[in-house]
């Protein structure tokens, strides 16, 4: 009875006003554009696809499963579906490509807040190997894989092992999070070593994405090989010198006795980055886009983690985090209109699928592999092994990126191998979305020692650690052997 009291209460306050704002929306969009805000027109089939999104993050929450899922299956549905498919169809190809890079940019610009430059100095060899040998062994065997069964060239397969190598920060971190709040793993500092982990492997995805990408899409063909080739890695570069400039501008910008610090730091943080992705795709450097972005976000929060006091809390990861809860129902929900069912081939979706499978037993076995001779036992190597399939942001954010640059230049043959790679992503979303956040929810609490966070045993094996325990260890480690 609490939540129908008057004046509203609880969730049907929360509901209330969401419905509001968005009648406040429609009829801003109508007064503005007419036709465009009516039923069939471009702004009016966002709307609609972003208010659907929200419902479907709601309702695949209560089965576990990550919200981004419910959203990609949203736009699949308004997509394909008689009836509703019309949202999918009038919604204009530039604006989804448009609201896609800036989805990006919010997404890059979060991981590289996250990024502590001085901690990462300071990881361990196993975490380390941890980042970057499975994601790199990923890569490579998708690479290999798609080049002979769906007859991509090198450079398209390796972009698509870049896209699927990546692992997903939206499955994994709020999973992560959620275990080390409970008190599961911290004793080893397992989530915050697979949070770190994932940082650097997403950086590494990207970078080689990037790359691939300014390899593919030079746009003059008439350029040798040779300046083609170099073109990819030229741009990866010029992007990290933007990222470092503008990083470094952030630090003196705004002024210390500027009036609404936060505002204009944020601004020129996310307008740097939006400068960086559509900038050097205008330019015909795409590559340099996302590591420019990325780059700045970094340089920028390593002079402002200097500045700030013990325990004061990020405010500018705060304002990016409430941009990427709004970004992520267009990313996801147009990732998922993007793809019409009825032009899928049987083939490139079974050859993808098989490439995808194959692609994560190869890095199934390399994360079980380097987390030999770290101190975990078999459990919790599987339970990371089961972190690492996860894939959902990464390739939502950069698998349409292809078929977007691919839709300017008008190129037949690279809109189908975009199309192809786009398919691609979200099977691999659908399948690896669910399995990762079901697999850490299940295994977390199961293979995990719950205990309080001290420093890491340091014995390799679960005799010696009993005997540690019996000689008089302290009572923390005992209470967790004993465990």
């Amino acid at each position: 009875m609490y939540g129908i009291r008057l004046p509203p209460h609880g969730s049907l306050a929360s509901y209330l006003q969401f419905a509001i704002i968005c009648l406040q929306i429609w009829g801003i969009l109508v007064a503005l554009t007419q036709d465009q805000g009516l039923p069939g027109g471009n702004l009016f089939s966002l709307l609609v696809l972003f208010v659907a999104c929200v419902f479907g993050g709601y309702v695949i929450s209560f089965v576990n499963l990550p919200p981004l899922l419910g959203m990609l299956i949203i736009g699949v549905m308004l997509r394909n579906i008689p009836g509703v498919r019309t949202i999918g169809d009038n919604i204009d190809s530039k604006w989804s490509g448009a609201l896609r890079k800036l989805a990006l940019t919010v997404i890059l610009t979060r991981a590289g807040l996250g990024l502590d430059i001085p901690k990462l100095r300071r990881l361990s060899f196993a975490v380390l190997r941890l980042a970057f040998l499975p994601c790199i062994a990923e890569a490579i065997t998708v690479a290999i894989a798609s080049h002979f069964l769906l007859g991509f060239s090198w450079t398209w397969s390796l972009m698509l092992g870049c896209i699927l190598g990546a692992l997903s920060p939206a499955v994994t971190v709020p999973s992560l999070v959620n275990l080390q709040d409970r008190q599961y793993g911290i004793a080893k500092g397992i989530p915050t070593m697979l949070l770190a982990a994932g940082g650097l492997d997403n950086v590494l995805c990207v970078t080689g994405f990037a790359v691939f990408l300014g390899i593919n899409f030079a746009d003059d063909h008439s350029t040798s090989t040779a300046v083609t080739i170099i073109k990819g890695p030229a741009g990866a570069v010029l992007g990290v010198i933007y990222g470092f400039v503008m990083g470094t501008i952030l630090w003196y910008l705004p002024a210390k006795d500027s009036g609404n610090k936060l505002f204009f730091r944020s601004m020129i943080l996310i307008g740097s980055g939006m400068v960086a992705i559509f900038g050097s795709s205008a330019i015909g450097l795409s590559g340099a886009g996302p590591l420019g972005c990325l780059t700045t976000a970094t340089v920028a929060a390593y002079r402002w983690r200097q500045q700030r006091k013990p325990g004061e809390t990020d405010e500018v990861s705060g304002v990016m985090a409430v941009a990427w809860l709004i970004m992520q129902h267009f990313l996801f929900g147009l990732i998922g209109a993007a793809v019409n069912i009825g032009n899928i081939k049987g083939n490139t979706a079974g050859l993808g699928i098989a490439c995808l499978a194959i692609g994560l037993c190869v890095r199934s076995a390399v994360s079980f592999t380097v987390t030999l001779g770290t101190g975990f036992n078999i459990k919790e190597r599987l339970f990371i092994t089961v972190t690492w399939l996860a894939k959902a942001t990464v390739q939502a954010a950069i698998g349409g990126l292809a078929l977007d640059k691919a839709l300017e230049l008008n190129d037949p043959a690279l809109i189908t191998q975009g199309t192809d790679v786009l398919t691609i992503a979200v099977l691999a979303i659908i399948i690896c979305a669910p399995v990762g956040a079901t697999g850490m929810a299940i295994l977390g609490p199961r293979f995990l020692v719950k205990g309080e966070e001290g420093e890491v045993d340091e014995c390799n094996t679960t005799k010696e650690k009993e005997a540690r325990a019996t000689n008089g260890a302290d009572d923390k480690i005992q209470a967790t052997s004993k465990f």
